[in-house]
Order: C-alpha cells, then sequence, then structure tokens
C-alpha cells in the first residue's frame, strides 16, 4: 500500500510565511539602526535564503538562515578571464581595505548590544539568535563574483553572483550561491505547473516520518541536500497533477537514476551535489535515503 493522497497533500503545504519575513526585518532594523557597530550599513544586503527563501519550508521548521552581505567589497573568482580581460580587471579593482573579519566583528557587536549576549552565540558557519520563539542563523558574507567574462565596459563584464566567508575554527572559506538557488529552483517551478516546490516539501516530509521511524539518521539527510536532489530528476516526473503518481514518478526515477549520482549538481547549477567537500553530501547516505523512501512508500 502506498501513502495516502491525503496525507501527500497535507505535506505538500508550506508552512509558516510570516514569523521568519517579521523576525529578518527585525535583524535587519538592529544592524542598520542608528546603534549598528557597522561600517558603511547602507550597503548592506539582508535576505532570507535556505528553505525560507525558496518556500520549501514544511510546518514546524524553526531555523530561520539569513544572509548579512556587505556589498562594499567582494570576493572574487577571475580564473576563467583571458590575459586581456585579467588586465583590464586589474586596471580597475584594487585590493579592499574593508575585511571580512572586520565586517564580522561588527555583526557579532551589534547582534549582542541588541539581544543580549545569551541569546548570541557564534557557531563555525552562522551566528545563532534566539528570539524566543524562533532561531535564526545569521551569515555574515561579503558577495562572490565568479566572472566569465570582463571587458572595457560594464555591459561586457558578467559574473554569477555568489556570496563567500570564512569558517570560525579553521578558517576554511565556503563559497555559495543562493540567489542563484533561489532563481534555478523558480523557473524549474514555473516549467513544471508549480509542482516542484510542493513536491519538496513531500519528500522533506518523508524525511522527517523516516526519522521518526529510525530508518533513517537525522545526520545523513540534511534538508538542503533533500532539495538539490529533487532539483536533478526529470521535469516530466514533476509534471503530473495526480500527486501520488507525481510522487511515484519522482521515486522511479531516483531509484532508476542513481548510477549517475556522480553527475548531479546542486541546484545553483554552480556545484556538484556529491564529493569531499563539506558542503556536499555522500552518494552511500542519498542513496539510503532513496531507498528508505521507497521502503515507506511500498509498506505503508
Amino acid at each position: 500500500m502506498s501513502i495516502p493522497a491525503s496525507t501527500l497533500k497535507a505535506w505538500s503545504n508550506q508552512g509558516a510565511t510570516q514569523t521568519p519575513k517579521s523576525l529578518r526585518e527585525k535583524i535587519e532594523n538592529k544592524l542598520t539602526g542608528s546603534e549598528s557597530k557597522i561600517q558603511r550599513k547602507g550597503e548592506l544586503e539582508i535576505y532570507l535564503q535556505g528553505s525560507y527563501r525558496n518556500s520549501t519550508n514544511i510546518h514546524g521548521n524553526s531555523d530561520v538562515d539569513i544572509v548579512i552581505q556587505h556589498d562594499a567589497t567582494f570576493f572574487r573568482d577571475i580564473s576563467n578571464l583571458d590575459t586581456y580581460e585579467t588586465a583590464i580587471y586589474k586596471s580597475v579593482y584594487s585590493e579592499a581595505t574593508y575585511t571580512w573579519n572586520d565586517f564580522k566583528s561588527e555583526v557579532i557587536e551589534t547582534l549582542e548590544n541588541s539581544f543580549g549576549m545569551h541569546n548570541v552565540e557564534v557557531g563555525n558557519k552562522s551566528i545563532k539568535i534566539d528570539d524566543g520563539n524562533y532561531e535564526a542563523d545569521v551569515i555574515p558574507c561579503f558577495e562572490y563574483r565568479k566572472y566569465i567574462s570582463f571587458g572595457k565596459s560594464a555591459e561586457e563584464r558578467k559574473y554569477i553572483p555568489g556570496i563567500k566567508f570564512y569558517t570560525t575554527n579553521e578558517r576554511r572559506e565556503v563559497i555559495n550561491y543562493p540567489k542563484e538557488h533561489y532563481t534555478k529552483g523558480v523557473a524549474k517551478n514555473q516549467r513544471v505547473n508549480m509542482n516542484y516546490k510542493p513536491t519538496i516539501r513531500v519528500f522533506k516530509n518523508i524525511k522527517r516520518k523516516l526519522i521518526e521511524k529510525a530508518m533513517i539518521n537525522k545526520d545523513q539527510v540534511p534538508s538542503y541536500f533533500v532539495e538539490n536532489l529533487l532539483y536533478n530528476v526529470s521535469d516530466y516526473c514533476y509534471d503530473e497533477t495526480d500527486i501520488s503518481k507525481r510522487v511515484y514518478n519522482v521515486l522511479k526515477w531516483l531509484h532508476d537514476n542513481q548510477n549517475s549520482m556522480s553527475q548531479f549538481i546542486c541546484q545553483n547549477e554552480q556545484v556538484y551535489l556529491f564529493g569531499y567537500s563539506p558542503e556536499q553530501w555522500n552518494e552511500i547516505d542519498a542513496r539510503a535515503f532513496i531507498t528508505q523512501a521507497i521502503n515507506l512508500w511500498n509498506e505503508w
């Protein structure tokens, strides 16, 4: 017996939307207000990322991921530029004097002054704030530009926008592309009659049920990786009104294409989903998730 359609429909519903928005606005007001310690705070770009930004959050989610991006300077990758373009780039831009360490320290000081030191915890990748109702993971970062071309005019300068920051403990650089993740997800959702994101929410609830039944370990299957996994599933699997058929199509596609997983990409289309970086998944855990999701479907 498969999972009932009524359960799948309930699982496809989006969780809270207003509280994350209000929390982001609350934090933004503190970071851009008169008491903020941040230099050139008028150049901050503050936005949600993760499931709340991408409308893939399910009921019961609590952590809100908020990017605090300072646009006064940026990191860059110019490795794809030729010698001529590189020379132009170096003639236009000089080394920045405002460092990411300065910025992070200013963000921490401002948040501690605003929310109280006991409510602010500096983690390895983010700064966690607990306002009593929701927890926010704040990520201070600079823009990261992956240049494709660089000419003499602005029209000839093309790059893929991302973010970059350093971990607290190892001083390891982390590069991500939250804006690309968002736009690619919106495009896929539109291509399949708005069925993509509700299906992601179903699979996040499947993950939750598998954890409840001790069929998988929570640490094996981060929700971010589930979302990226489903991005690789062919569009035709989602282009189905009947939610039971749609979920079955996705499960079958994942089962049939496990031998191609090394070529799966993240939704941002800039990074492979599987690899050895801490920001990548491993195929063993992904296969376990697929197998147990199919078992849950068959044995409901």
